[in-house]
């Protein structure tokens, strides 16, 4: 069945702002007549296609190219403006880089080799791009199967709650799959303000207009077209967010899956599985490209992995409707589970002590990945040095898929106060099973101010357009926005919440943040007058 497709040619276009950009046009050997057309862009380099889909090459996210030629589609493969062979200066996701591809579609279209009908294509970078494209509204876009890709740069990955998060992932991304890889072409990556993004995103520690510029979800109601936006629980740190507004925002005809890839690498792979394609991204192209009734906007809404149930279901909106607040309150009460600094409770009774309080000083000296310390084995222990609250084994199944919130009245002997925490389910001893991180979140406290007409009860949206620095002994109520999620705590399982200011740089690597120099004292309360909680939304089961 598998044709060898012809070898591509190189097609350019001038801009509106005056660029040179190219791209590659890949056509099934055999083909026959004007072809549907999916587009990719990204700064990744055209000539890169050649290098296989491994996680060694984590810019390889351009899909299974072979599959759709196969399948009677032409394949554009575009490097936008200051990258590769296109010209120009680099502006990653900028609106500019979105108009330039917009152009790059409304000029593929007329080819004779096209019959007009032009979707995209493409995970991460070439998914924001997807994202980024569709709200300029070219007139020859049809739809977006927008797969694993963020909307919003500042509170996706740059800036996590506000917290810089260019430790990790960023420099690696940057530096490795975009600069370097140009280096090893022989292009300078001073050429075209490549190597000034770093700076520019130092120099933008609030949510501007720079970011604004780069954040498509600003925009998002623009997009009437068919969307496809499809999310992977292993990518909650740097792109689901973006999955989950996208799907929310748009205006046209959409529908949301979120698969079960729990790592980002199992996500990337999970992008070149035929079958994923075959099953689920083909037959949405059929029907709104080539006009096939195959049935798949019949399709629920809404599709979920449940994690720890290890089966997907189905609801008609995000959240489902059907959802109810349960709220958990932090203890000072010995779970008596784990070894960490504290040892905390959750609990489903609010507090009653006049004074009850977790206490925890920084750096940790024991901290040694990050918050990770090794026991006398050499095994890492991610909990030993960060304070957490274990609720007590769950006396039915009870199934949490949706929004959550963690409020935490908090005090500090500095000026600032860090969050970051994550939500684990942990199952019952006879299973034998670790622990398994179901959502996390961040917030740097100075940033607590949120946008009442974006903030609901369960998913605050913060400004992050001035920092407002804490009074020393004060306490402050924060709320600290949890990702989406969807698992199941069987009867048996208990609930796991953890928190500090510092990442492990095993466990969360690769999305890390700067811990600049934080040195003193934090405070968190949990009496009758402070009421800490996590609230999620829990499903009838």
């Amino acid at each position: 069945m598998v044709d060898v497709a012809v070898a591509p040619f190189e097609i350019e276009v001038r801009t509106r702002a005056g660029d040179l950009a190219r791209a590659d046009v890949y056509l099934p050997e055999h083909a026959s007549g004007p072809l549907p057309v999916l587009l990719g862009a990204s700064p990744y380099q055209k000539s890169l296609r050649r290098l296989p889909a491994h996680p060694i090459f984590p810019f390889v996210e351009y899909g299974p190219i072979q599959f759709y030629l196969d399948h009677g589609y032409a394949y554009v493969a575009m490097d936008v403006p200051g990258t590769g062979r296109s010209e120009g200066s680099w502006d990653p996701v900028s609106r500019q880089e979105g108009e330039a591809v917009h152009d790059m579609i409304e000029h593929v279209a007329v080819q004779d080799w096209a019959n007009g009908a032009v979707g995209m294509v493409g995970m991460s970078y070439y998914c924001w791009s997807q994202w980024n494209t569709a709200r300029t509204r070219p007139p020859h876009l049809k739809t977006i199967v927008a797969y694993d890709g963020a909307t919003d740069m500042y509170r996706d990955w740059m800036y996590h709650g506000g917290i810089p998060s260019t430790q990790g992932f960023f420099a690696s991304w940057l530096f490795g799959s975009v600069l370097m890889q140009h280096q090893l072409n022989g292009i300078d990556f001073h050429d075209g303000r490549k190597d000034q993004f770093a700076f520019d995103v130092l120099s933008h520690p609030f949510d501007d207009e720079w970011h604004h510029r780069r954040s498509p979800f600003w925009e998002l109601d623009r997009i009437d077209i068919p969307v496809f936006s499809i999310g992977a629980w292993g990518k909650a740190s740097l792109h689901l967010r973006g999955n989950f507004a996208g799907y929310e925002r748009v205006r046209g005809p959409r529908q949301l899956l979120i698969a079960h890839p729990d790592t980002f690498a199992a996500a990337q792979q999970y992008y070149f599985d035929e079958e994923f394609h075959r099953t689920e991204v083909l037959p949405w192209y059929d029907h709104h490209l080539k006009g096939v009734q195959n049935g798949v906007m019949d399709r629920p809404n809404v599709r979920f992995y449940v994690n720890n149930e290890n089966t997907y279901r189905a609801a008609s909106t995000w959240p489902p409707a059907d959802a109810e607040t349960a709220t958990l309150y932090l203890s000072g009460n010995h779970s008596g589970t784990v070894t960490s600094l504290n040892d905390g409770s959750l609990t489903a009774e609010a507090p009653t002590p006049e004074q009850d309080r977790t206490s925890w000083s920084y750096p940790d000296p024991q901290w040694r990945a990050g918050v990770t310390v090794f026991d006398a084995e050499g095994k890492p222990d991610h909990l030993a040095r960060v304070t957490t609250f274990t609720s007590e084994p769950m006396d039915r199944d009870r199934e949490f898929t949706g929004q959550g919130v963690l409020t935490l009245h908090a005090s500090t002997d500095q000026q600032d106060v860090d969050l970051i925490v994550s939500l684990y389910v942990v199952p019952g001893p006879e299973s034998g099973a670790p622990p398994k991180r179901v959502t996390q979140g961040w917030l740097r406290a100075s940033h607590r101010a949120e946008v009442p007409e974006l903030t609901t009860p369960l998913r605050p949206f913060h400004d992050h357009t001035e920092a407002e620095p804490l009074t020393p002994g004060q306490v402050y109520e924060l709320r600290v926005e949890l990702l989406p999620m969807s698992f199941l705590a069987r009867r048996g399982d208990r609930i796991r919440l953890s928190i500090s200011n510092h990442d492990s740089t095993i466990a969360d690597a690769p999305m890390t943040h700067f811990y600049g120099r934080k040195v003193g004292t934090d405070t968190y309360h949990h009496d009758r007058a402070h009421p800490s909680a996590i609230q999620l939304q829990e499903r009838p089961r």
